[in-house]
């Protein structure tokens, strides 16, 4: 497995309230960084392909502005062959979320954050990005994040 790394942030919009629904995924909208031929992202889905099997980490986060939640802001990284939900949580649904997962993936597996709040939540208008995910590769020899 060769060396791959993502970064994706989400941008716009910068006027309007961007609402990820309860069980919705948070869609990207801008790759800032792509090396490899590993990884692979969608930025109307928001599902990220693991085009090759081996270790990954992903580390996220997210800025709500808002939500209509009684548990706080919850996301969750959930992969799709292997089902993990790796979740992330703030007591608060106004301070930023943050999370990581270490996934073991098979060959076109897939994987998204997603709001696992019982609610939606706005994320934030103050900020320029409003959420932020790197993905890489780990465990090649040489090679140390």
């Amino acid at each position: 497995m060769a060396i791959s790394y993502l970064q994706l942030d989400r941008v716009y919009p910068e006027d309007e309230v961007y609402v990820v629904n309860s069980g919705a995924a948070l869609a990207f909208d801008t790759i800032v960084l792509s090396e490899g031929l590993g990884i692979s992202y969608n930025t109307g889905t928001g599902v990220i392909t693991f085009l090759e099997a081996g270790n990954y980490y992903i580390d996220w986060y997210v800025a709500p502005q808002f939500g209509l939640t009684t548990d706080g802001s919850n996301w969750a990284i959930q992969t799709s062959i292997s089902n993990l939900e790796m979740i992330g949580s703030s007591h608060s649904k106004v301070t930023i979320t943050t999370g990581f997962a270490l996934i073991d993936a098979v060959a076109n597996e897939t994987a998204r954050l997603v709001n696992v709040s019982d609610g939606a939540i706005a994320l934030s208008m103050a900020v320029q990005v409003k959420a932020g995910l790197i993905v890489h590769t780990v465990g090649i020899a040489g090679y140390a994040p």
